[in-house]
């Protein structure tokens, strides 16, 4: 009887702690956008989550550890989808640069759409250079996914150059001028208009900003 109720107990072991995960990484999410992550402890994640502090470190050794898994998965995408257009380009999908320049702010606006508030917290994160303060295992894991996008951002320009999609131009200089366009764009509408959401001028100042990079870098 006790060997046939091990795998239940285990099971049910596991949602517990899944169960308990989620509950501290949302009450970590909730202070963070309060405090921001340099004024949040993990007292002040503690008493959100209704647990004791020794609680928390059964689950996570320190507050970086705690703010790269909310956000691992938000960058990790935003890479993937990047690279899927990479790809996309290196099997000749594309036959005008603008589908590329469209497809580029569709990536950066579904990631950003998903989760805005989750993404304020890691535009902040960038801004104030927090990745350089954080233990080495932690920083490790932002810069990879950060690394991964510029670079497939760089080997889309590249690729859309080569192809003649492209006009002749400086692809890093390209790759850092798009995403911060962006998310300078996304920024100043928010703070602006998006307290209570997301902003309902930000579709439109992103579009123009897509007629003016069109308008400059593409050839075909």
């Amino acid at each position: 009887m006790n060997k046939s109720r091990k795998p239940a107990v285990e099971k049910r072991l596991k949602r517990e702690k899944e169960r308990r995960t989620e509950e501290i990484l949302q009450a970590a999410r909730n202070v963070i956008l309060d405090k921001n992550f340099s004024g949040a402890t993990m007292d002040d994640i503690a008493a959100e989550a209704g647990i004791t502090k020794p609680t928390i470190y059964q689950y996570f050794s320190t507050k970086d550890e705690l703010f790269v898994r909310m956000i691992e998965p938000m960058i990790e995408s935003l890479a993937t989808k990047l690279e899927e257009i990479r790809n996309n380009l290196s099997g000749k999908k594309y036959i005008t640069g603008k589908t590329i320049v469209k497809d580029v702010f569709n990536v950066y606006y579904s990631t950003f759409e998903k989760d805005p508030d989750l993404f304020r917290l890691f535009n902040i994160f960038l801004q104030v250079g927090i990745v350089n303060k954080m233990n080495n295992e932690a920083a490790l894991i932002i810069k990879k996914w950060g690394k991964k996008s510029f670079e497939e951002g760089n080997l889309i320009v590249a690729a859309a150059v080569e192809q003649g999609l492209f006009r002749e131009i400086d692809i890093h200089h390209t790759t850092d001028f798009v995403w911060g366009s962006f998310w300078g764009i996304v920024q100043v509408e928010q703070n602006k208009w998006g307290r209570e959401g997301i902003s309902r001028f930000l579709k439109p100042v992103l579009e123009y900003a897509e007629n003016l990079l069109i308008t400059a870098l593409v050839k075909k």
